[in-house]
């Protein structure tokens, strides 16, 4: 594998290391990586870079490696790494603001620290919050306790969620989260739009999401202040991706998509196609829902008729997609042989 220099008539670009990576589908450890052994200058004299063998062609090929995906594709990625300290013009004239702009680090991993730091902050917000989302679940009406109610001994039946969000699939019907709008509005389109947008609840203390998975919103809110995503089942894992489809969350969305696609098995697979299959479309959604397809006609044998009816009956459509998948897995299978 090489990368070949096209001349543009510019100077050349700056000395470089540069990485192949072959991705594995199956087990990110698994994932193949060269990297070159020290700076290389990329210019007419020096015009190609690479490993004469990259990697066996027999290994990326072979069907349970995890080097093809579904579509029978290998991704292969190039990372380009420039020296520190480098500079465009060598002949550039030093002056007292020659070093600017200047990148200052706390060192001992001091940047990695504010996740966590953000995260404490979520969990124990106390006076700082500005504002608190009430989540209701799908199929429940808001059940929260009311002030004026309580004054008179009378109290509504509250229905919440666990704080850490750890049950999954929607087991709480309602939940109160104390959050703060300038982490939202920096971390999620979602909410930095509809603060902005002037509408009667962008400026309110509470802020109502009907048709919410508490559980699923608490992970997500655990992502957008710390960037970690636990998810705690497969089902929770679904529910979490369809909200941050919603929240116009990509990384969540890329993220949960992955761990998905990597931990599937003919026991999952048809609850996955039909869960996919009510998915509204978005980003990702419609490759997400080709390599559950094709997963599913490898598994042919492994799958039992009345899953296959099931999926007939409420997805007519997807029946077709599973036919065409699986002559495509019989013509890969007959290449493999030969």
């Amino acid at each position: 594998m090489y990368l070949i220099y096209i001349t543009d008539g510019k100077a050349a670009p700056p000395p470089v290391k540069f990485t192949f990576v072959v991705k594995n589908w199956k087990d990110p450890k698994n994932d193949i990586v060269r990297e070159s052994r020290q700076d290389s200058v990329f210019d007419a004299k020096t015009n190609s870079w690479g490993f004469t063998q990259l990697v066996s062609r027999d290994r990326v090929l072979s069907k349970d490696a995890g080097f093809l995906r579904r579509d029978g594709s290998v991704l292969l990625r190039m990372e380009l790494a420039m020296p520190g300290g480098y500079r465009e013009n060598e002949d550039e004239e030093e002056d007292e603001e020659g070093g600017y702009p200047a990148v200052l680090e706390e060192s001992g991993g001091g940047r990695s620290s504010i996740g966590s730091d953000f995260l404490s902050l979520y969990d124990s917000p106390g006076s700082t919050s500005d504002l608190t989302i009430i989540a209701t679940a799908v199929g429940h009406e808001a059940v929260v306790k009311e002030e004026g109610a309580a004054k008179k001994g009378k109290k509504r039946k509250t229905c919440t969620a666990s704080n850490s969000g750890g049950g999954g699939g929607g087991g709480g019907c309602s939940h109160r989260f104390p959050v703060h709008r300038a982490v939202l509005a920096a971390r999620c389109p979602y909410f930095a739009t509809h603060f902005a947008s002037g509408m009667g609840d962008s400026n309110a203390r509470e802020l109502r999401m009907p048709d919410t998975d508490p559980d699923a919103l608490a992970a997500l809110l655990r992502f957008v202040y710390g960037g970690e995503l636990c998810v705690a089942s497969r089902e929770h894992a679904r529910s979490c991706l369809g909200l941050a489809d919603r929240l116009l969350l990509p990384k969540a969305v890329a993220l949960v998509s992955e761990h998905l696609l990597t931990t599937l098995s003919a026991a999952t697979v048809m609850a996955d196609l039909m869960w996919a299959a009510e998915l509204a479309e978005g980003p990702g959604q419609v490759e997400l829902l080709t390599a559950l397809v094709d997963y599913a006609a490898e598994q042919e044998s492994d799958i039992s008729e009345e899953q296959a009816e099931q999926l007939a009956a409420a997805h007519p459509a997807l029946m077709a997609q599973l036919f065409t998948a699986r002559v495509r897995a019989a013509k890969r299978c007959r290449t493999w042989k030969v």
